[in-house]
């Protein structure tokens, strides 16, 4: 490889080659070179982590936009898998990608190819897609849930939050036919909006999901979504999807924002099973747990204090006053400022009040 430097690198137990990059929040654009982001590490840890938690005996994965092989290489070396498929549309990256996998001595299908045309082609069922494309997701979601097995899983990383977090209204409402809302629940709303797509692009194939984990972090959004065959299931996944109206602090239903998923993000039976990997912290997957048993989206304080003219209580203060109420109340992963309750809103402006 003497198109650009390589360097080596260091990710969970895994090194790896990669071009020569800035450090720094990751690139704004795909570039020329073999695309590698360092700011998708923690990206890359959580679905080792879940991979290695995963009861499934056989694990049939394909790494559908593998660039320099970085997720590949480290499920490969890490997680005990039956076969791994890597694939790329750029010569430059399967070569790459190559010489990654061969450097540690291991096997896997690396493959020229872009992910709907190996997938059309391909006889067999994968049980872990995983799609982690520059920008939306959209185009490579309907060929995943065709060729996904039954109680397979179906990765999905987007990193167009700005669109799906309501700067780009229109644009949202054509790529993943929802309208979005840009304030203070922005990110649960993008994440919602991206489920709310692949339960619409799932139940085409009368097929059904339910997800394992769904997080916002940093500049993406990524939800590990459990596929079922079934007409049934899959009418009822749609029957989760609704509409929301959201006033200056609070939301109900029935409203233009939408249609989101209304169900859970996260199923605490796999964080139960799941272990920090690398930058992954046991904080982060009590909080997903504790947030698994609450109902969508989330109050938060400063936005209360502009709301109310007044400075707001801290969020510890809040939570045990609504506890002192008779109401359960956490963090939330989406806002240092946010906490999830299933107190109702005159509830939570009783208490702010009086704090």
């Amino acid at each position: 490889m003497n198109f650009v430097k390589l360097i080596t690198v260091s990710e969970g137990e895994t090194k790896f080659r990669v071009p020569e990059h800035e450090k720094g929040a990751g690139p704004k654009s795909v570039g020329k070179s073999v695309f590698y982001n360092p700011a998708m590490e923690l990206n890359r840890d959580i679905s080792i982590s879940l991979l290695k938690a995963w009861p499934e005996k056989k694990k049939r994965v394909l790494d559908g936009m593998t660039a320099t092989g970085a997720r590949g290489v480290r499920i490969a070396n890490e997680v005990d898998l039956d076969d791994l498929a890597m694939i790329d549309k750029s010569t430059k990256a399967v070569k790459l990608a190559k010489e990654n996998i061969e450097s540690i001595g291991l096997q896997a299908k690396v493959i020229h190819d872009t992910i709907q045309s190996h997938l059309s082609k391909s006889n067999r069922y994968y049980n872990f897609i995983d799609i982690d494309p520059f920008g939306t997701p959209v185009p490579f979601i309907p060929s995943a849930f065709c060729n996904i097995s039954h109680g397979g899983i179906v990765a999905v990383t987007a990193t167009d939050t700005a669109v799906l977090c309501g700067t780009y209204p229109v644009k949202c409402r054509r790529i993943y036919s929802s309208d979005p809302k840009n304030n203070w629940c922005r990110h649960e709303i993008g994440l919602r909006i991206l489920i709310s797509h692949c339960v619409r692009e799932s139940a085409r194939y009368d097929r059904a999901i339910r997800p394992l984990l769904s997080y916002y972090q940093g500049h993406h959004f990524r939800t590990y979504l459990e596929v079922k065959d079934g007409a049934r299931r899959a009418n009822s996944c749609l029957d989760k999807l609704s509409l929301y109206e959201f006033d200056e602090f609070s939301w109900s239903e029935d409203g233009p924002t939408g249609p989101l998923w209304s169900g859970k993000l996260h199923d605490g039976n796999i964080l139960d099973l799941m272990n920090p990997v690398g930058r992954m912290s046991k904080d982060m997957i009590e909080l997903w747990k504790k947030e698994s048993s609450f109902p969508p989206f989330f109050y938060d304080t400063n936005i209360m204090g502009s709301v109310f003219g007044r400075s707001p209580p801290s969020l510890d203060q809040m939570i045990v006053g609504l506890k002192d109420q008779g109401y359960g109340a956490i963090k939330t992963h989406f806002s240092p400022t946010g906490l999830k309750t299933k107190a109702p809103a005159e509830k939570v402006r009783e208490v702010f009040n009086g704090l």
